[in-house]
């Protein structure tokens, strides 16, 4: 979908009329307001303005435009959701013309689903048959399955004679071929199709989207040369490593509590759904993976892992654990009763019982193993020694420095051991991991010779520059926060917060007049003086986003039809567009002497805008004169003279830049 199309979406969606498909608003004032979406509450903190055309809510921070609030709620990428509302205002669209490969894929990929979903019914179908009665639908009784919940679920049942799904599919003039790749069936030697389900009870996989994508099957008979379970192969539909059993289903109640419950099995997560607790998944019995873990991020922070007391089992899913905590998520860890599993002791407790059982008994992952493990260590000096270093492995993991130190400190405790040694390996394998890391560049405030360096090297600066305004666009939201982390572990918080600032501006008013020259008769936007400032100074944004941001800017500043704040809030790349959103609605942060004045931001562009300017300039030399004041106090830099005399005459000429600079802005200091 090209740019015009998606800034014609943005244009017709009425947020009021889209909101309120899902959630129930009341007018106070020129808003609306009503309760929150996506998160529990009692009194209405979600705002939407129909002149500003977005939403937000002040107490979880959600919110955005039509699309953002489609994306969010409806857990659609950003082309569905412009699709959705193409088709909700007629909006006539076009998608990229696919090569005859993607068309071939495509078609293959939408065959798949369709006989997925013909398979679904059909063993739903099948489950109310005499013969599925008899077996399938009495052993979901037996589990005490409800029918909403079966019908839910579309649970169903295969026939057992070996060929009954295949006969139903090629009757209705499905492809053999696909019937094998989707792994419904599969081809004997004699070219006959059998089932691979045949005598089971069906368990749907459903995509985020709904789409069926594959099956398990649970046998019947008491086989022990048989699986229990029989799963989908994986396809090109199909890949267990990036679904969770269940999370179609689960995804709204997860936004709305704030936290995951993950399990093993099928059962579990529907005898929890039926007890009333909604938020769960199953990793389908095979361990957690980065792309299972990222679908959960995607909805919640908070995480909690039942076990059902087999301790061999839990053992083996330490690892995944660990990938948790360092895809920055919060794990609580919660173990059932001896000879309970979710399933079973979701059975036997009403939904509040089973939540104040979770509420008493989740413990935090970190003590959870260290409690573990120390049973099987007792006084071994070897067995305890490679339990501090399973802890230490998992607490280096945490980007949290506060929460790092808070576990080193209890598991000193614990473990009867010396603080600071947990420390030092902690940090060793902090060191290990960001080793191959590349330090993003810094800003530099640079002098007549840095300048005369960087014309020297002007293509390979170029090249540079080019790369790093391509990169952000194809990195996913997963890595940008990644990057922003690494950014705040290398001490640039500050310098991000003041960089905020300009992106608010940029976005809110990039083509706005900042000046009017009368000599040579030309009006000076604020965008312009912001990229302008910048390059005189030969400075570079640090941020990601808001380099982005930045970029965006200086490539579409000269067409005629540029709005910034219309433009950037409906870029199709979704971090650009999401923190314009933000930008737009965070209110405007002003200094003691500008706040006094009553005239509206926009009569104050000149003056505000250069504040912040300087302002920014101000944080880049105190970031200089910190790292050359260690520079000095370095060893290595006072045992040699050159080096001392040379640090030190850059301190005295940052420290007079710092002075003119505060001249400059007297008490006028942003505060954040």
């Amino acid at each position: 979908m090209d740019s015009l199309t998606i800034q014609r979406i943005i244009d017709t969606a009425n947020i009021v009329d889209v909101v309120s498909d899902f959630v129930t608003l009341h007018r106070r004032g020129v808003n609306y307001v009503g309760l929150c979406p996506f998160h529990d509450e009692k009194t209405p903190s979600f705002y939407v303005s129909p002149s500003k055309g977005i939403c937000k809510c002040f107490s979880c921070g959600k919110g955005g435009n039509a699309i953002h609030f489609l994306m969010e709620h409806e857990q659609m990428s950003f082309s569905q959701a412009a699709e959705w509302l193409a088709k909700k205002y007629g909006i006539p669209f076009q998608k990229r013309e696919f090569t005859d490969k993607e068309k071939a894929l495509h078609k293959e990929r939408e065959s798949m689903f369709i006989i997925n979903q013909f398979a679904a019914d059909f063993f739903a179908e099948n489950l109310y048959t005499e013969r599925g009665r008899a077996i399938g639908l009495n052993y979901l009784k037996n589990r005490k399955f409800r029918d909403d919940i079966i019908k839910k679920f579309q649970l169903g049942y295969c026939p057992d004679n070996g060929h009954s799904t295949a006969d139903a599919a090629t009757a209705k003039g499905f492809n053999r071929d696909l019937l094998v790749k989707t792994g419904l069936c599969y081809q004997k030697e004699d070219g006959s199709l059998r089932d691979r389900f045949w005598g089971r009870v069906i368990f749907p996989v459903h995509s985020l989207s709904g789409k069926v994508v594959a099956f398990g099957g649970r046998i019947m008979k008491s086989d022990p040369k048989a699986a229990k379970y029989v799963n989908s192969p994986e396809s090109i539909i199909y890949s267990k490593s990036n679904e969770l059993y269940g999370l179609y289903f689960a995804k709204q109640a997860i936004t709305r509590k704030d936290r995951c419950f993950l399990v093993e099995g099928y059962a579990d997560v529907i005898s929890m759904v039926q007890s009333g607790i909604e938020n769960v998944v199953a990793s389908s019995g095979t361990s957690l993976t980065n792309g299972q873990i990222r679908l959960i991020h995607r909805f919640t922070n908070n995480i909690t892992v039942l076990y059902d007391g087999d301790k061999a089992g839990i053992k083996a899913s330490l690892r995944g654990i660990d990938m948790l905590l360092a895809e920055g998520m919060n794990v609580k860890v919660l173990l059932l009763p001896d000879g309970e599993d979710p399933d079973s002791f979701s059975q036997k407790h009403s939904a509040s019982s089973f939540q104040d059982y979770i509420d008493k008994n989740q413990v935090d992952f970190i003590r959870f193993k260290v409690n573990l493990l120390l049973e099987d260590a007792s006084d071994d000096p070897i067995s305890r020694s490679n339990l501090i270093k399973e802890i230490t492995q998992s607490i280096s993991v945490i980007d949290d420095p506060i929460v790092r130190s808070v576990y080193i400190t209890e598991c000193s405790q614990i473990l009867r051991v010396d603080e600071q040694l947990l420390i030092n390996d902690v940090n060793k394998r902090q060191r290990e991991k960001y080793s191959a890391t590349p330090v993003p560049a810094r800003p530099a405030h640079r002098t007549e010779t840095d300048n005369a360096e960087l014309q020297e090297n002007s293509s390979e600066t170029e090249t540079t520059k080019s790369t790093a305004v391509e990169q952000p666009a194809e990195n996913s939201i997963e890595k940008l926060k990644s990057d922003i982390r690494a950014l705040k572990r290398a001490g640039y918080e500050l310098i991000m917060k003041k960089e905020r600032l300009i992106a608010q501006y940029l976005v809110r008013f990039a083509d706005k007049e900042f000046c009017y020259l009368e000599e040579e008769d030309q009006s000076i936007t604020v965008g312009e003086y912001i990229s302008q400032s910048l390059e005189n100074d030969s400075l570079e944004l640090v941020h990601p986003i808001y380099k982005r941001i930045l970029e965006l800017y200086r490539e579409n500043a000269n067409n005629p039809d540029f709005v910034s704040e219309r433009f950037f809030i409906s870029h199709p790349e979704e971090f650009v567009s999401l923190t314009a959103a933000s930008l737009i609605e965070e209110p405007y942060q002003l200094s003691q002497i500008f706040s006094k004045s009553s005239a509206p931001v926009e009569e104050k562009l000149f003056e505000l805008t250069t504040h912040i300017m300087t302002d920014y300039q101000y944080e880049i030399v105190r970031f200089e004169i910190d790292k050359v004041l260690k520079e000095i106090q370095n060893p290595a830099t006072i045992e040699n003279p050159e080096l001392f005399i040379s640090a030190h005459n850059r301190y005295k000429t940052l420290l007079n830049a710092r002075n003119e600079l505060a001249k400059k802005l007297g008490d006028r200091v942003v505060h954040l």
